[in-house]
């Protein structure tokens, strides 16, 4: 009788371990499941953050970066360009408002209307860029030594203009030439040496990247513009010159063609007039602040 009591007793017992065992395990599988939804929930919270993080920084540097510089717009000729800024450009926004710059610039002076054109600059406080024709200094040595003076800068333009000597020689000699010339001649007038050009007719098509290569390893840098405003196309017409910049201004920075002519002259006031209800600066050109604005975007230059 005391052994079966004995074995009913053990019965029981391994009845009871098992039964813990099992409910034991039981438990281990609820907490390892629940372990395992709570590691999933932080994955998940964590990608999220994470996720979060980078769209809100990608958004912080989209806002506080200038906007990319627009794609020139140029007869068909030349194409569509792309000017690219240097690391030295100053920022495009400020306190997040986006400065609207104009650069003013002046092809084929010097000439009798040099000091006309400074006069209506200086009325809107404004300065521009002269490209002068080497042919022309001599002439007109008071007027080149004024816009320094007032704060213009003193660009080159060949010494001749000539596009046949200048592009059809077969090299760039000719080219190259002609500027380092009308560089010591500038130089003697304002005791200065300027490195900025600007190709007559354009640097495209006629001047490719071998081409570029010598301007550059001559030293110097070139100019050609956003907004061409074919005054020179436009004699008598200056409703037209201003028409012609009203349409075609529009990006945050600005280089506007015009060359030294009575037209310009009579469409100067307006054109400034215009550009500053637009909101726009005028800036002249500084060497210490170079930019590249040529039509093949060519960094050298």
């Amino acid at each position: 009788m005391r052994v079966q009591q004995q074995e009913a007793t053990r019965e029981y017992g391994n009845a009871i371990r098992s039964m813990s065992r099992k409910q034991t395990h039981r438990r281990r599988k609820i907490r390892y499941g629940r372990l395992s939804v709570a590691l999933m929930l932080i994955a998940l919270f964590v990608a999220g953050m994470t996720y979060l993080f980078i769209g809100m920084t990608h958004w912080i540097k989209t806002v506080a970066a200038p906007p990319p510089i627009a794609v020139i717009e140029q007869p068909a000729k030349l194409g569509m360009i792309q000017v690219t800024p240097e690391a030295k450009e100053e920022p495009a926004r400020f306190l997040g408002q986006v400065r609207k710059v104009a650069y003013i610039t002046f092809d084929d002076g010097p000439s009798i209307y040099t000091d006309q054109l400074l006069d209506i600059l200086k009325q809107h406080e404004a300065k521009a860029t002269f490209f002068m024709v080497g042919r022309q200094l001599n002439e007109h040595r008071g007027a080149v030594k004024r816009l320094v003076k007032e704060g213009s800068y003193p660009g080159l333009h060949s010494m001749t203009h000539n596009y046949t000597k200048l592009y059809k020689s077969g090299s760039s000699a000719n080219f190259v030439n002609e500027f380092k010339k009308e560089q010591k001649m500038v130089e003697k007038i304002i005791g200065f040496t300027p490195h900025l050009i600007r190709a007559p007719y354009g640097s495209s098509p006629q001047i490719g990247e071998a081409f570029r290569g010598d301007i550059a390893a001559a030293g110097f840098k070139m100019w050609d513009w956003t907004t061409d405003s074919l005054d020179w196309n436009l004699p008598g017409q200056p409703d037209k010159i201003v028409a012609r910049v009203s349409n075609s201004v529009h990006r945050d920075k600005e280089v506007i063609l015009m060359h030294e002519r009575e037209q310009t002259v009579q469409a100067l006031p307006r054109i400034m007039k215009l550009l500053e209800e637009r909101g726009y600066e005028f800036e002249v050109y500084d060497p210490n602040a170079h930019w590249v604005v040529n039509f093949s975007g060519d960094t050298r230059l």
